[in-house]
Order: C-alpha cells, then sequence, then structure tokens
C-alpha cells in the first residue's frame, strides 16, 4: 500500500519535501519524503549527477564540479567542514541541504547498485562521456591557443629573415660596388707609369750610345 501511495503521490510530495527543505532546518519529513521520491526514480544511482539533488542549483552545481564533485556519492562522502566551506565561503546557501539529500539516499543507492548494476554502469559511461568531452574542450582551446601562438612566431620569424635578406642584398651591393671602383682606381695610373719607363728608356738609350763613341 505504501508502495502504491509513493507511486501515485510523489511529485507532490516532493515539492512539499523542497518547500520544507528549503524553509528552515532539514527535518525527518524532508528525509522521508526524498526516500519515497527515490522508490519512484529507479534509474538514480550514486554515479547519478548532483544536479538531481534537492536545492542544487546552478551556482552550486558548477562549485561543485569545480572541486572535481560530479556525483551523489562523492557529495554524500563530504565532510561537515567542506560542506561548511561551500556554503559560506563559495556562496552555495543550500549545500547543508544538498548533502543531507545525498547522505539520506545514498544507502538505499547503493543497495540498488549492488542488486541490480545496469543503471550503474549506464550512469557511469554517462560520467565518464561527460568528463572526456570537458576534456576534449579544454584540448580544442588549447590547440586553438596554440596554433594562433605559433602563427604570430611564424609571422615575426618571416619578417625577420626578410629583413635579414634585405640587409644583406644592400651589402652585397655596396660591397660590388666597392670592388668596382677599386678596380678601376688600380687600372688607371698603370697606362702613365708604363708610358713614363718606355720615354725615359728612350731618352738614356741615345745619352749611352753618345757616351761610348766620346
Amino acid at each position: 500500500m505504501r508502495r502504491l501511495i509513493s507511486l501515485v503521490s510523489p511529485p507532490l510530495g516532493f515539492v512539499g519535501s523542497r518547500a520544507i527543505a528549503t524553509n528552515g532546518r532539514v527535518t525527518n519529513e524532508d528525509r522521508r519524503w526524498w526516500l519515497i521520491h527515490l522508490e519512484c526514480a529507479p534509474d538514480i544511482t550514486p554515479g547519478t549527477f548532483v544536479s538531481w539533488l534537492d536545492c542544487c542549483g546552478t551556482h552550486t552545481t558548477k562549485k561543485l564540479i569545480e572541486r572535481n564533485l560530479w556525483t551523489i556519492e562523492q557529495v554524500a562522502d563530504l565532510d561537515s567542514d567542506q560542506v561548511d566551506e561551500l556554503k559560506y565561503k563559495e556562496g552555495c546557501l543550500k549545500m547543508d541541504v544538498v548533502w543531507e539529500h545525498a547522505r539520506t539516499i545514498i544507502t538505499p543507492l547503493r543497495q540498488r547498485e549492488v542488486s541490480g548494476g545496469v543503471e550503474s554502469e549506464l550512469q557511469n559511461r554517462i560520467l565518464e562521456l561527460r568528463k572526456k568531452r570537458e576534456l576534449e574542450r579544454k584540448r580544442a582551446e588549447i590547440v586553438s591557443e596554440r596554433s594562433s601562438v605559433n602563427e604570430a612566431r611564424e609571422a615575426t620569424l618571416q619578417k625577420l629573415r626578410d629583413s635579414i635578406a634585405a640587409k644583406k642584398a644592400a651589402l652585397r651591393e655596396k660591397m660590388q660596388r666597392a670592388q668596382a671602383r677599386q678596380a678601376g682606381g688600380d687600372a688607371a695610373p698603370e697606362d702613365p707609369v708604363g708610358e713614363s719607363v718606355s720615354s725615359v728608356m728612350d731618352r738614356v738609350a741615345p745619352q749611352g750610345d753618345a757616351t761610348r763613341k766620346e
């Protein structure tokens, strides 16, 4: 009879439990309705994502994920100091309700896991896929960032290569001009020197002959 009532009325009961939980301390009535709601959710396992828990909103879910807390089981295994830190330092105002919900249902969830592990295996696979997608997303961001850095570095190196090539070309042209001027300067004095020597020899030769005749 109790199970029949739980199958018929869990949505109303669960809404009531949320209202009670959010109005103050968690009571035994809250825990009872959590267990009733759990009976109507056979697909829930210890590996179910934390957002299923009562009062686990977007902010709390985000803070739990940042601490690598993904499942109901992980939340249930927290200690009171960790819960207080999340509540008062991280701004998860209903973290005590989330924690109590996880602690209340973790034992029947583990019993359910032992009796039938199909759902648990499925949830574990979903969790692994979720983590894998997150890792792939981060890996893609890193690859994109590295690609941008490499492109910028290659552009800088290309500018340096072009600058060095231009300087080498200018230096080569300057050296060629200097060599051309030097070659022209060396060739110009050779003809006057040659003419001077021959003319001197021509003048000296007649004087030598005259001396011999005397």
